[in-house]
């Protein structure tokens, strides 16, 4: 098993409520077909046609496509960042959708998205990987550094345990708790004082 982070533009798009949503995530690159089965040479030449890359240029996309199309196996792990949360989810087979290729999202994997946590949750090394800047990184020591299961297993203080929730909706939410705040029952006020102090813990 392997573990691996992206990023969630593709194509310049940002995507990161539509993976979430609809459970998947994908890389842009379009206008180079169906990769299933496709080695690292005819990748390469089919990048270098379509886009005119060459030298470090080439060779850095290259590893990106090739890390998600061959490198990712159904089964590992892929995290996303949001702000100062990090989504976990276990990645499908690659698949190619020509019906998205005018939004660059055709290269994709499924995702079963487990759990939300707070990046201050996860260890170090995981830590610097999703630092890095690249559209797909694979995580550079062996699996069980990552403590993943312990992290999946264990409590987390996340306030997007296993589904999402939009921003704006949790914003809404925030405001109707403040205003109870002022409300005339006391035991209202009480109940949106805890429940802010909760969210804020």
């Amino acid at each position: 098993m392997n573990l691996f982070q992206m990023k969630t533009q593709p194509h310049g798009n940002e995507s990161l409520k539509s993976f979430l949503t609809n459970n998947y995530v994908c890389i842009g690159y379009p206008n180079i077909g169906d990769l299933t089965s496709i080695d690292k040479d005819v990748l390469r030449d089919r990048l270098s046609l379509e886009y005119n890359w060459s030298g470090s240029k080439l060779g850095n996309h290259l590893g990106i496509v090739n890390a998600f199309v061959n490198t990712m196996q159904k089964g590992d792990i892929v995290l996303i960042t949001e702000n100062d949360w990090v989504h976990i989810g276990e990645l499908d087979e690659y698949l190619y959708d020509s019906s998205y290729e005018s939004e660059g999202k055709c290269h994709r994997r499924n995702v079963k998205w487990l759990k939300t946590v707070k990046k201050d949750d996860l260890n170090e090394k995981v830590r610097e990987l999703i630092k890095n800047r690249s559209i797909v990184t694979k995580f550079k020591h062996p699996y069980e550094l990552a403590e993943i299961e312990s992290v999946l297993n264990g409590v987390s203080n996340t306030k997007f345990n296993k589904i999402y929730v939009d921003n704006e909706l949790v914003e809404k939410a925030l405001n109707v708790l403040t205003e109870a705040l002022a409300s005339n029952d006391e035991a209202l006020r009480v109940k949106a004082a805890s429940e802010i102090l909760k969210y804020y813990k």
